[in-house]
């Protein structure tokens, strides 16, 4: 049995043509951004701030919802948080929190549990430290 010569043609079809030319443009603009993340990262250090958020229904007294922002380019691991409580005679009670770690340009909220009531105390919240991941 004889077999059939294609005679289909050799010139590629114009579809071939247009899927060939986004997919290059696309690996350049990949290639593109890239580069420039890699020309405009500056290795800066996580800028970590912490906020108070309002209490939730059913929350304890003694309990102080926060969330700490990340707004640098770089995530910051095993971050401290740490709360400071001052009541009447200046005594102070510490409470504190880790997150394994906070992304950036994001944020994460925890909790400080206290062992006394938070009303009518000053409040202090502030991150101590991190590391990089």
């Amino acid at each position: 049995m004889a077999r059939k010569k294609y005679s289909g043609s050799n010139d590629p079809h114009i579809v071939e043509w247009v899927v060939g030319t986004i997919c290059a443009c696309l690996v350049l603009l990949l290639v593109a951004f890239v580069a420039f993340e890699a020309l405009t990262n500056r290795n800066a250090p996580p800028r970590l701030t912490v906020s108070t958020l309002a209490g939730l229904p059913g929350m304890a007294k003694n309990e102080v919802r926060f969330e700490v922002f990340n707004t640098a380019d770089t995530t910051a691991a095993a971050v401290v948080v740490r709360g400071a409580l001052t009541g009447d005679g200046n005594s102070e009670e510490t409470a504190e929190v880790t997150f394994d770690y906070v992304p950036a340009r994001s944020s994460a909220k925890g909790s400080l549990i206290f062992n006394s009531t938070t009303e009518g105390k000053e409040l202090k919240i502030y991150a101590v430290g991190y590391v990089d991941p």
